[in-house]
């Protein structure tokens, strides 16, 4: 007997858990206890007069049990979420009964504490002790209970889930990355612990949903639930089943010229190749601590007819590159949110000159108009160390970063690697779109391997499966290569009509011209030149001006191509397609001086192209010939004849 005794006291000395679960066991049996007695009481009330501290007393116990039942509720039922985790039948039912019960004797003692005072009327400051004594307890059992977690329960805190949390007055674990269907990052950040995202609308522009990547790895999709458009925002709504850190909102009604502001997040530079460590670790690369950048403002933009709020412009010595969108600028001392980093001001040669944010009175009317406002968690609701659900979600976005490299690795090469690494790279593209295959860049990635290897079927099939699961600018991309490779026009427009409104600024342009250059093959000049003029609206380039004097070329209108192809060279004097095409114009308005200029600007253009294009010595023969320089055109023809074999 003794023996056994020994037995289970070392086993109780071993195992915590048995402690806690035999201690809450113990507990609901005093309750049921306490609540025999508060039931006798209220069917055998007492007919003596009771004295002033008797009704002191019952103030106290009322003030107690009130603050106990208020924090003990929250507390339990975040240790009951994390047993039904385990699915451990026989603790489940201890702690409901825990709550339940805590809950029963508190309403049994207030009614009969009620009863009481109603026979026999208190004094009145009595009711002001109890509120007093209320206001104590709640505090008191507030650090009671933040000392038994720290204490006990280390390993289920928000301490270890977000270990940046506490670090810095910044909110660096509320910062989150938002991720396209198409692989692109933005930032955010969170407002509720519930899970409600505040990140900039340009970033998920024609998305119904994203991904979000929480600071210590997590992975859960999303969804745009509102937009403001005209303010650059949007809120995300996701569901993590735990409590999620928050970014403090401030205000901004002290921002002055010269004031300092702190921008919190991360750039796209972070997944380049070059930072990756040897191991290629994509998800330690991607979970760097977020940057946290100096600025400070140098301009106050007022209210303008088109916008409609005020914005300010920030400056500083580091860089703030693609990617920050999003992001939250901070006070520098307090870290509490005072505006949203929208997009930055470029000046010439593509530096940026300033930082534009929208100030946080302007989040505020938004997310006053949408009745939603910021709420942290006062308990921490937690998945136990080494959830399998958390490991999991944790594995998928490994295979999401390794997804989006393997993306951009192929996109920048547009070949297949080496014998060698084609299996491991084969292997590699399998895996990612049987691991999540409900990330559309998977699909995208498995058909623009598949084209480049010549499955051309394979690959259109992979491109609308990718479709079929959300738009995205990577699937309507490799459609239209597919397309033009196989010199389908039809399909081709069709592609690049999709691509021009999912999204905005240098990638419009880039889709815009896509899009010109298959209705120029087609034939459909007209629409081609009104395209090639909101293309220049939205961006006077060479590369704008280069696609527009190509349609006027088809168009036969040669005086005004070669003054369009004049404008792109001078703006870009390193565009040899440029000089390419002034060269054709030249030679096709002919003359002694267009001539010359074409042969100079032929002879310009080979050293400003990456590789020569199909009919560029055959135009220098042209002008050659032109000029009655019959050997000259000779070699020309030769050289063509040799680039064509």
């Amino acid at each position: 007997m003794k023996e056994k005794l020994k037995g289970w006291m070392d086993r109780l000395k071993g195992d915590h858990e048995l402690i806690s679960f035999a201690g809450i066991a113990f507990l609901d049996i005093l309750l049921c206890f306490l609540i025999g007695s508060c039931v006798w009481n209220l069917f055998h009330p007492s007919s003596k007069l009771p004295s002033l501290l008797t009704h002191l007393v019952s103030s106290l116990n009322i003030a107690l049990w009130a603050s106990l039942t208020i924090f003990c509720e929250n507390f339990l039922f975040s240790f009951f979420w994390r047993q039904f985790l385990h699915k451990r039948k026989w603790e489940n039912f201890a702690h409901l009964s825990l709550i339940l019960l805590i809950l029963i004797c508190f309403i049994l003692l207030l009614i009969q504490t009620i009863l009481n005072w109603w026979h026999f009327p208190p004094p009145l400051f009595v009711f002001g002790v109890t509120f007093i004594f209320f206001s104590l307890f709640l505090f008191g059992w507030r650090k009671f209970f933040e000392w038994l977690q720290a204490k006990f329960s280390t390993s289920d805190t928000a301490d270890i889930l977000f270990p940046l949390r506490k670090r810095t007055v910044f909110p660096l674990d509320a910062i989150v990355s938002v991720i396209r269907n198409d692989g692109s990052f933005g930032n955010g950040f969170i407002i509720r612990y519930d899970g409600w995202i505040v990140t900039a609308n340009h970033g998920v522009a024609g998305e119904g949903k994203v991904w979000v990547a929480l600071a210590n790895g997590d992975l859960m999709e999303g969804e745009v639930v509102y937009r403001k458009p005209e303010w650059d925002m949007a809120l995300v709504k996701v569901n993590f089943p735990y409590h999620l850190p928050i970014a403090r909102l401030g205000s901004n009604k002290s921002l002055r010229l010269g004031s300092e502001v702190v921008i919190v997040g991360w750039s796209e530079d972070r997944f380049h190749s070059i930072n990756l460590p040897r191991e290629q670790d994509f998800l330690r690369c991607f979970l760097r601590e977020p940057n946290v950048i100096p600025l400070r403002v140098h301009m106050i933009l007022e209210p303008t007819e088109e916008k409609g709020f005020a914005v300010a412009s920030a400056t500083g010595s580091q860089y703030v590159g693609p990617g920050f969108s999003g992001s939250p600028i901070c006070h520098p001392r307090t870290g509490k949110v005072i505006g949203i980093f929208c997009w930055g001001k470029e000046e010439k040669n593509r530096v940026v000159d300033g930082h534009i944010f929208v100030p946080i009175e302007l989040l505020w009317r938004f997310l006053k108009e949408e009745v939603i406002f910021p709420k942290g968690s006062f308990w921490w609701k937690m998945p136990i160390k080494g959830n399998k659900d958390l490991m999991e979600r944790k594995r998928k976005f490994r295979y999401l970063l390794n997804c989006i490299y393997l993306d951009t690795l192929l996109m920048s090469s547009f070949s297949i690697p080496a014998q060698e690494k084609q299996k491991e790279m084969e292997q590699n593209i399998e895996e990612i779109v049987s691991v999540i295959p409900e990330f559309p860049l998977g699909w995208v990635l498995r058909g623009r391997w598949k084209f480049l290897q010549g499955d051309i079927e394979g690959a259109k099939e992979d491109a609308r499966k990718s479709l079929s699961l959300a738009p995205n600018r990577n699937a309507y991309e490799l459609l239209y290569e597919i397309a033009v490779k196989e010199s389908n026009l039809t399909e081709a427009v069709e592609a690049a009509r999709k691509l021009v409104p999912l999204f905005r600024f240098e990638r419009e342009v880039k889709n815009l011209l896509k899009l010109i250059k298959a209705l120029k093959d087609k034939g459909a000049l007209e629409e081609a030149f009104n395209i090639c003029k909101e293309a220049e609206e939205l961006e006077r380039s060479g590369r704008t001006l280069l696609a527009k004097g190509e349609v006027l070329e088809a168009m036969g209108r040669w005086e005004e191509a070669k003054k369009v192809l004049q404008d792109a060279i001078q703006i870009d004097p390193q565009n040899g397609l440029a000089r390419f095409a002034l060269m054709r114009v030249l030679v096709a308005l002919g003359g002694e001086e267009n001539l010359k200029e074409a042969i100079r600007q032929g002879i310009m253009a080979q050293g400003r192209m990456h590789s020569i294009p199909k009919g560029f010595f055959e135009t220098m023969a042209k002008a050659y010939d032109g000029l009655g320089l019959t050997e000259k055109a000779k070699e020309a023809l030769e050289m063509e004849r040799i680039l064509s074999s």
